[in-house]
């Protein structure tokens, strides 16, 4: 009949239709737990970012995609213009490095809220190896003449008054045999410029007596004159090698800079003669081939970076405050931008921001 047509009819539509729904069921639960892909922009700035991709940022990120079902792919720049440019451009999602929360940045992308607070610093060529060597350099320039002089004065001293008052007979006196003689004739030059003056040998003739007496002024003078030339050549080497210690030293230096960041821009509003850089590399590059005197740079690269060289001093104290944030567009991420505020601020509340920090700043 027709209705058992009809029904066999919605039975196999039925049969399709729980078909169609078990079949499409799996890919719409795996489409709703797969990791959605984000791009997020970094550059170099250690110890927040490496270069092989590791470091507090990277860290921070890796921690924040997870819990939030990210896919996290790091995209590296070069420069953190570069970086407002990706995000501006939508050519990543977000940027996520040490990038200072400024007014001027503000108006082109939209900052969470702070997660580091940092600031400028100085570094300089660490000289406190290099001043031993300059202080033994000091002292050789200063008393190589007078060294030269003085065995030559003492050379002479020596054989006039052997000459004069050489005697077999005086116990007092020094021996006629030469190479006896001059060997005490020396020891004796020796004691009275000095003006020690043991005794054991002196002179009895007035010509002799004589000599001893110029003897003993020179000595008094060469010994002034060289403790106060010393003393001079060591301060103006003290001085030279600790001549920058804060801001208001950098005026009339070469100070390198990276191009594009705070440090430039800071740097000019004091009318500080910069040296612009590409990198952090050229940046550490332009202080040890001598390009620059100095370096200013945000404080926690710098002192990661005195932290494995050496070579490499921080002084001073951190000027110029400044917060990092990262950095979204200014519209259409505002869901990305309070997740990430909630996971910064969760991550300092369960204590995973602290422990990501120590692994890197401690």
């Amino acid at each position: 009949s027709i209705l058992s047509i009809y029904f066999k009819i919605m039975k196999k539509l039925f049969f399709f239709l729980l078909l169609f729904v078990l079949l499409i069921t799996p890919a719409t639960s795996l489409s709703d737990t797969t990791p959605k892909i984000i791009k997020i922009a970094v550059k170099e700035f250690p110890p927040l970012v490496f270069k092989d991709l590791k470091g507090f940022c990277i860290d921070m990120a890796n921690h924040f995609c997870k819990k939030n079902n990210f896919n996290p792919e790091f995209v590296m720049f070069q420069s953190v213009p570069d970086l407002l440019n990706a995000v501006e451009s939508g050519t990543c999602d977000m940027a996520f490095a040490g990038i200072t929360i400024t007014l001027e940045r503000e108006r082109r992308v939209d900052f969470s809220h702070p997660f580091f607070e940092s600031g400028l610093m100085i570094a300089v060529k660490n000289e406190t190896i290099s001043r031993i060597t300059s202080f033994g350099n000091a002292v050789l320039r200063v008393i190589g003449l007078s060294i030269i002089l003085f065995f030559l004065g003492l050379t002479l001293v020596a054989h006039l008054v052997w000459w004069i008052e050489k005697d077999d007979d005086d116990r007092f006196g020094f021996p006629t045999t030469y190479a006896k003689g001059i060997v005490d004739a020396y020891w004796w030059a020796v004691v009275t410029m000095s003006t020690v003056g043991y005794g054991d040998k002196r002179p009895k003739k007035v010509s002799g007596r004589i000599i001893a007496a110029i003897w003993m002024f020179i000595g008094i003078i060469w010994f002034a004159g060289l403790t106060a030339t010393l003393t001079s050549a060591l301060t103006v080497d003290s001085i030279r090698h600790g001549e920058i210690r804060d801001l208001p030293d950098l005026y009339g230096k070469k100070v390198a800079v990276i191009e594009g960041t705070t440090s430039e821009d800071f740097l000019r509003c004091h009318n500080v003669d910069v040296v612009l850089t590409s990198s952090f590399d050229d940046l550490l590059a332009a202080l040890k081939e001598g390009r620059s005197t100095a370096i200013v740079y945000d404080a926690p690269p710098l002192m990661y970076a005195a932290k494995l060289d050496r070579s490499i001093k921080v002084t001073g104290e951190m000027f110029d405050h400044q917060n990092y944030g990262a950095v979204f567009p200014n519209s259409g991420a505002e869901e990305l931008k309070e997740a990430f505020d909630i996971g910064i601020m969760e991550s300092r509340e369960d204590g995973t921001y602290q422990k990501i920090y120590s692994k890197w700043f401690r």
